[in-house]
C-alpha cells in the first residue's frame, strides 16, 4: 500500500498543509493526520503507510522528539521517516538522521520539495531540501578544503545525459526546470537521478552534490 502517516503533536497549519499536499498526490493511496501517539501506532501497525513524516515543533527539539522518531524506528523498521522542523542546524538535523530519518526538510520547503522527497523515499533513497542540502555541503566542502581528496574520478560511469541532468540539479534547478530545459518529462528526470545514485552507490542527494563538487560537475 502506498500511505503516508503524518504525525504533529499539534494541529498546526503546517499539518493540515501537508495533509491536503499529500490528498493531492493521485498515486499517494491514502493519507491520515495523527496528534496522539497512540493513535500514530494503532495506524501504523495497519502495515498500510510506506512514509511516516514527523513535524518537529518549537520551542524545544530535542531529545524527547529525536527518541520518538527512534522508537518508531524499533517498531516500525519498513517505515521510511521524514522530518519537518521550523528551524535547521547541523545538531537536529545529523540527531535526526541518526535516530532514523530518512530525509530532512525545513518548515519553508516548498510543496515540490515535499512531493519530490515523497517521491525519493519511497524508492529507497533518502532525501534532504536544498536549505538542508546547502548547510551539509557548506559543512562538506569546508572539511574538504581542510583535507586533500585522493579519490579517482568515476565520472566516466556516467553518460552525457545523466552529466547533464546532474550538473542542472546541482545548479539549483528543480525536476520541473530540468524537464523543460531537455523537453523530456519530469518522470524521466527522476528516473535518471535515480540511474546516477545507482551508478555511483549514492543514497542521498546530499552525497551526489558531494559527487557533483568533488568531480567539478558544478562550481561553488
Amino acid at each position: 500500500m502506498s500511505g503516508v502517516a503524518i504525525y504533529a503533536d499539534t494541529y498546526t497549519i503546517l499539518a493540515a498543509g501537508i495533509q491536503s499536499s499529500m490528498h493531492a498526490l493521485e498515486d499517494i493511496d491514502h493519507c491520515i493526520l495523527c496528534t496522539r501517539e497512540q493513535e500514530l501506532f494503532e495506524q501504523l501497525k495497519t502495515k498500510q503507510f510506506s512514509i511516516l513524516i514527523v513535524t518537529l515543533n518549537e520551542p524545544q527539539i530535542g531529545e524527547k522528539q529525536y527518541g520518538f522518531i527512534k522508537q518508531v524506528k524499533i517498531q516500525f523498521c519498513e517505515i521510511r521517516i521524514v522530518a519537518i522542523a521550523p528551524r535547521i542546524s547541523k545538531d537536529v538535523v545529523f540527531q535526526t538522521i541518526k535516530n532514523g530519518a530518512s530525509g530532512f526538510l525545513s518548515a519553508d520547503a516548498t510543496v515540490q520539495e515535499l512531493t519530490e522527497a515523497v517521491y525519493t523515499i519511497r524508492g529507497g533513497y533518502e532525501y534532504f531540501s536544498s536549505s538542508i542540502t546547502s548547510l551539509l555541503v557548506n559543512n562538506y566542502v569546508e572539511a574538504m578544503r581542510n583535507q586533500a581528496d585522493t579519490q579517482d574520478n568515476p565520472t566516466a560511469r556516467l553518460g552525457k545525459r545523466e552529466i547533464e541532468i546532474l550538473t542542472l540539479w546541482g545548479n539549483g534547478h528543480t525536476n520541473v526546470e530540468i524537464a523543460e530545459h531537455l523537453f523530456i518529462s519530469v518522470r524521466t528526470v527522476e528516473s535518471h537521478k535515480n540511474h546516477i545514485m545507482q551508478k555511483l552507490g549514492t543514497r542521498t542527494t546530499v552525497d551526489l552534490l558531494k559527487f557533483a563538487i568533488r568531480n567539478n560537475i558544478i562550481s561553488i
